[in-house]
């Protein structure tokens, strides 16, 4: 029997990129989303993304991430002949190590406690670490010129051994329907040679029928576009295979009910000995099978959850991972053992009450008011209570002699909320005091920006900045875009001293912008930000505005400090502007290319970029000349050594 319970979305799918897969962290809560182009961790419990690696413009991922736990490194391919690894440390993904091989690889499998295994296009599975450490070993195609991958997978043997599985396709002529052959290795740790493999002939159960999905346990079970649902047994077709070397024909187990006109893509995972959780094209929904006895145990619609139809499924511990077409989702579900009473309703024994496991996340505690407070905090928050500001004021400075009230975030960003959607009067004390407590994050206080923007108030605007956490990448964007149009007769009254000024000796270029609005400027690039996000949102700036923006960057690129200097957040470092103008010309690629008004400021960009090389050249060139020195000169005398009131030394001249 089985039951399926909670489902709820984890994550949301860009529809400018296609998802590539979904894999568990091994050993963890987490889920890897890997798209074309980005890679981002997730924790399915309360839907937090932890890591996001996005690849910069040219690039293209070609297969879903895996990590490895033995090594503690992520393993993904770029453009099916590169491999990239990289720890959760590393911040771009485009320093991270790369592997590059000379054939095109098709699949990265990982079992846990196991090596990972490639698979090339032409069928041959090799471990990981063989080829990483020798790229250029030779790989023998196992398929024909005329055949193609379509599926592949991976299971564990005894011994140690891994058993690997490839299905090929071959496109027949004259109106033929394709055949399908599986290749069948085992593959042995440790061992650098090149696997052997044996094939087993997928006979297709009726004419004309193509071959939509696989899945491996004990036996490879196919599902077929005439319905029908066969088992292959691995063992004995090997054995046949070895001995004999004939077809083993698959059993045809069932046959499933398909929607009107056929189906093209059908979805199979096992989620237990006996179970399979499917899905299929036409219809919105998770069904579990029995393999014993196949009968539909459950069936849920996911009308509930965002996107639409099912493109895969992925089991994750006890959920299936639902990938749509524009988000991912989890599913839960419980399975027992299926017996034939239980099949034909004869089940005398009470079933066990399931509890479904809820992944709302933990209750947090809440701060307790006195009733005074709690009245005076409702007080603040309805518009007709406290209609003007000395009102509203009034009551404020009241309730701040409670102190647990400026200590609970869930008050701060209720009173902010309010504050900021009065249009009858303005807070501007009460406001500076509820930012000033630090506990507002981008994420609590939406349209916090906007309304201080609104008001032209510089001063609230930085503090605001300052001690608001988290703001989201697209609020960063629009920060700058204020900043970009604002007009520099508002921002008079900044402080000169406030501005660090470059000196005039130094060769570079004039800054685009006044002063005082490239000090605001610099504060906001300091923010932390993922690039991926960012880059989507730089796409709503103005193109007059993007060109700005590049004249700026070039001319910090030119004067901001070593990576280092800026490391604190303070000061806008080289990293950054580096960061933010990748983000910025990957967003507008293709205007820059084609607007001939952007020529001058990318030759000057280039330039300035080539000129920066060249001084790094230098420095690597220099690094060598002192690390040589330095091996070749005799020891320093330490101050430890020199602790002693008298010491003895012997100098040799040369």
């Amino acid at each position: 029997m089985a039951t399926m319970s909670s489902c709820f979305d984890v994550c949301s799918v860009p529809s400018s990129t296609r998802l590539l897969g979904i894999e568990p962290m091994c050993g963890g809560e987490n889920i890897i989303v890997t798209t074309e182009k980005s890679v981002r961790v997730y924790r399915v419990r309360d839907q937090k993304l932890l890591h996001t690696w996005s690849i910069r413009q040219g690039g293209q991922l070609t297969s879903p991430a895996l990590y490895n736990p033995r090594t503690e490194e992520f393993i993904v391919l770029q453009n099916k002949k590169t491999i990239c690894l990289w720890t959760k440390e590393l911040e771009h993904l485009h320093k991270c190590t790369k592997v590059t091989v000379k054939k095109p690889i098709s699949h990265l499998k990982l079992l846990p406690d196991a090596d990972p295994i490639i698979v090339f296009e032409g069928g041959s599975p090799w471990w990981l670490a063989s080829i990483t450490a020798a790229p250029d070993t030779a790989v023998l195609d196992v398929l024909d010129i005329d055949e193609e991958l379509v599926w592949c997978d991976v299971r564990r043997r005894g011994g140690g051994r891994v058993l690997v599985v490839c299905v090929s396709r071959e496109a027949k002529t004259n109106n033929q329907s394709s055949s399908y052959t599986a290749y069948l290795c085992e593959m042995l740790p440790g061992n650098q040679d090149t696997p052997d493999y044996q094939t087993l002939q997928l006979a297709s159960p009726s004419d004309a029928s193509t071959l939509l999905c696989c899945c491996l346990d004990e036996h490879l079970l196919s599902v077929w576009s005439c319905g029908s649902v066969c088992s292959h047994s691995l063992d004995s077709s090997l054995a046949a295979a070895e001995d004999e070397g004939v077809v083993v024909p698959g059993n045809v187990l069932h046959k499933l009910d398909l929607p009107k006109g056929g189906v093209s893509s059908v979805s199979m995972v096992m989620i237990g000995p006996h179970h399979v959780g499917l899905a299929m094209e036409g219809k919105d929904s998770v069904q579990i099978w029995d393999t014993k006895f196949w009968t539909l145990q459950a069936e849920r619609p996911l009308q509930d959850v965002a996107g639409m139809g099912v493109e895969k499924l992925y089991r994750y511990g006890d959920h299936m991972i639902v990938a749509r077409q524009t988000s991912v989702a989890a599913l839960s579900f419980s399975i027992q053992p299926t017996s034939l009473a239980a099949v034909m309703g004869k089940q005398t024994a009470e079933a066990a009450a399931l509890v479904p496991q809820e992944w709302g996340g933990p209750a947090k505690k809440r701060r307790h008011l006195s009733e005074e407070s709690s009245a005076l905090l409702q007080k603040l928050l309805d518009p007709q209570q406290t209609k003007d500001l000395p009102s509203f004021e009034q009551a404020f400075s009241q309730l701040k002699k409670d102190e647990d009230l400026l200590g609970s975030p869930s008050a701060v960003s209720q009173l902010v909320q309010r504050v900021i959607s009065e249009d009858r009067f303005w807070a501007r004390s009460t406001l500076t005091e509820l930012v000033l407590t630090g506990l507002l994050s981008g994420s609590s206080s939406p349209g916090l920006f906007e309304r201080v923007e609104k008001e032209n108030d510089l001063d609230l605007w930085r503090s605001s900045l300052q001690n608001v956490k988290e703001i989201p990448e697209a609020s960063l964007v629009a920060r700058v875009r204020h900043l970009l149009g604002l007009d520099d007769s508002l921002l008079a009254a900044e402080s000169a001293a406030e501005v660090p000024m470059e000196t005039a000796e130094q060769d570079v270029p004039a800054c685009p912008l006044s002063a005082a609005k490239a000090t605001l400027l610099d504060q906001v690039l300091c923010h932390s930000y993922s690039g991926l996000f960012l880059q989507d949102s730089l796409t709503e700036l103005q193109f007059t505005q993007v060109m700005v923006f590049l004249r700026y960057l070039q001319y910090k690129l030119t004067s901001a400090p070593a990576p280092s200097q800026g490391q604190h957040g303070s000061v806008l470092s080289v990293d950054q502007v580096v960061d933010w103008l990748c983000a910025l010309v990957d967003a507008h690629f293709t205007q820059l290319v084609l607007t001939p008004e952007s020529r001058d400021v990318l030759l000057g960009l280039h330039e300035v970029v080539r000129q920066r090389l060249q001084f790094y050249q230098g420095l690597n060139d220099l690094d060598a000349l002192l690390a040589q020195l330095k091996d070749k000169s005799a020891p320093l005398v330490t101050k430890k050594q020199d602790e002693s009131l008298y010491s003895i030394r012997t100098i040799q001249i040369f």
